[in-house]
């Protein structure tokens, strides 16, 4: 074996190990913001999936099951689930447009909207969810690490 060999050879063994770790810091972070998110949550009486969902719902009023599950990377049965739960605490309402009834749009209901200030929810839980965890960090420290994450964002990216 000649040196261009083993350096290759390291080359591969050492991005191995870096990926292995990047994979396990981001199981941890995954971990992390399944149990704040969680926490948060139950402040307003919801999972985080149904916070998730009333938040998307907000911003996109009438939307189809399929169009919401392709937004939240969930499975159209299990986003259909949570849209049930929602939908018997009269949090969501389905409508059926009068010119295509093989559709079903869905929105919060009025009745949520009117009791509850979904922006101060969504301000609430953000802030709750990663502001608070962040915000005694160095600034310049968090710079580096959003600088970080978006070149494994652009790398990721490449190899689609």
């Amino acid at each position: 074996m000649n040196f261009k060999e083993d350096s290759s050879s390291a080359n591969v063994e050492l991005a191995q190990k870096q990926a292995d770790e990047i994979i396990e810091i981001f199981k941890i972070i995954r971990k992390s913001i399944g149990f704040k998110s969680e926490k948060s949550a139950k402040k307003y009486g919801f999972t985080a999936p149904q916070i998730g969902v009333i938040f998307h719902l907000h911003m996109m009023p009438s939307i189809t099951l399929q169009s919401l599950s392709e937004h939240m990377n969930l499975t159209k049965s299990t986003v259909s689930g949570i849209v049930d739960r929602l939908e018997k605490q009269g949090v969501v309402t389905r409508e059926i447009p009068k010119d295509n009834r093989r559709i079903v749009n869905l929105s919060i209901s009025e009745e949520f909207k009117k009791n509850n200030d979904i922006c101060k929810m969504k301000k609430e839980f953000m802030a709750d969810f990663i502001s608070e965890s962040i915000k005694n960090a160095d600034p310049k420290e968090l710079e580096k690490m959003i600088y970080g994450l978006r070149q494994l964002s652009i790398l990721l990216n490449e190899n689609k």
